[in-house]
């Protein structure tokens, strides 16, 4: 059963049960007012009996002039008896149908409604009017409610359908995007926004959200694949070239091991960045929640890199103070290295490498006093494969793009900005823990 049909069964029995809990409501109402009405009737045509025939000093019957009145001011078929204190008529005005007991009060008498009213000296008057009027009223009543209900309950039925067709129209429109992306791969299809600001109105600007967001993901992959194959052709293809140049022709086995030599340099350098891109495939995924003091880890990419710093001449400075935060060790510590890596490689003398805590938040910072980047080209670099106008020839343009999605990863930021001493400062930021 579909969603519509289930909502106007719903909303149809909700409607019924209102319906018919106001219907009885109105016919026991309007039963309650009728019979009261014709009480007072009743009670108002005893009382004026009462005083037609005066006080104490009762008179035992009518004159004909005080009949004629209680004639015209009597309401309806009602019929006046007077009884004397042993119980027997003296006096009657209409004709009685009915010879209802004399109990004080109201009383129902087959379909007569009576009154009797006892007077002081013993005398009683009872007044009657027969309730066809009220009984016809309340059978109109009924029938009115027996036949209108299941009109206005079909009328409500439909009402439903309609409404709730009319509301779940976007739900069929993003049904169908979702199913023609489904079959033919369309992503930058959207869907017609609802107006206004209802629920309707936030899931479709939700759907068109997430399609764009979605769209602009496999956009981000697809220019990632191919640039990914593009930095892998070069070194394969210098592995294949120093490969076929070396089989031309018969060599010495000193250049043999020359050649080797370059194919194990270029097999590290390949190997370096497909560890590089496998790092970055797994910025997508969960971190590990370890608490990770960033000064070890700053301390670890120190001396990882210890070496190559002596062979560049350049000076690491190294201040550390407790940070601690829940991630990878792994990746953290490879956030540190390409870091480190970038400063030493290109033209600092000096690096400077602090950790602690900054405005609730644990840092790793990396300075040095290199030629920098300029600030427009700040988040370009921060993509993959994107490499420094200046610097085009060095690197695969991986190192920043890995330390930025890292610190993404684990709820983070990178930020890049130029150093007090004329170089880049680099600084990660990460939640304290």
């Amino acid at each position: 059963m579909s969603l519509r049909w289930k909502l106007t069964l719903y909303y149809s029995a909700v409607s019924a049960l209102i319906l018919l809990m106001g219907g009885m409501g109105f016919y026991l109402v309007l039963r309650q007012n009728l019979r009261a009405a014709l009480d007072d009737s009743l009670r108002e045509a005893a009382t004026l009996a009462a005083s037609q025939l005066g006080g104490d000093e009762q008179k035992p019957q009518f004159s004909a002039a005080e009949t004629d009145t209680l004639l015209q001011r009597l309401p309806g078929a009602t019929v006046l008896l007077v009884f004397n204190a042993k119980g027997q008529l003296v006096d009657q005005i209409g004709t009685s149908r009915t010879r209802a007991p004399l109990v004080e009060g109201f009383t129902t008498f087959g379909d007569t409604r009576v009154f009797t009213l006892k007077l002081p000296n013993g005398d009683q008057i009872q007044a009657q009017r027969p309730q066809l009027e009220t009984l016809e009223a309340l059978s109109r009543v009924q029938r009115l409610l027996l036949y209108g209900l299941p009109v206005l309950l079909l009328l409500g039925v439909g009402a439903g359908y309609f409404l709730a067709d009319h509301a779940l129209r976007p739900v069929d429109a993003v049904a169908r995007l979702a199913q023609a992306i489904a079959s033919s791969g369309r992503y930058r299809e959207r869907v017609p926004e609802a107006s206004g600001k209802d629920e309707m109105a936030r899931l479709t600007q939700t759907v068109n959200a997430m399609l764009l967001r979605l769209e602009q993901t496999i956009e981000r992959e697809k220019a990632f694949a191919l640039a990914a194959a593009h930095e892998l052709r070069t070194p394969l293809t210098l592995l294949q070239g120093r490969a076929s140049l070396t089989l031309e022709k018969d060599r010495s086995p000193e250049q043999y091991r020359q050649a080797l030599q370059k194919i194990n340099r270029d097999s590290h350098e390949l190997t370096a960045l497909v560890e590089s891109l496998l790092a970055l495939a797994r910025t997508n995924q969960s971190p590990r929640q370890d608490v990770v003091n960033l000064g070890d880890v700053a301390l670890e990419g120190v001396e990882l890199l210890s070496s190559d710093a002596s062979a560049r001449g350049v000076g690491v400075e190294l201040h550390t103070q407790t940070a601690l935060t829940l991630g990878d060790a792994p990746a953290l510590r490879l956030v540190a290295v390409n870091l480190l890596q970038n400063a030493l490689k290109y033209g600092s003398k000096q690096v400077w490498v602090r950790t602690g805590a900054r405005n609730n938040l644990a840092f790793l910072e990396v300075c040095d006093n290199g030629p920098g980047i300029p600030a427009e080209e700040i988040q370009r670099l921060l993509q993959p494969f994107q490499r420094g106008s200046a610097l085009q020839g060095n690197g695969a343009g991986l190192g920043l793009a890995l330390a930025s999605a890292v610190a993404k990863q684990h709820g983070g930021r990178l930020e890049l900005m130029p150093a007090e001493a004329g170089g880049l400062k680099a600084t990660l930021y990460l939640p304290l823990e």
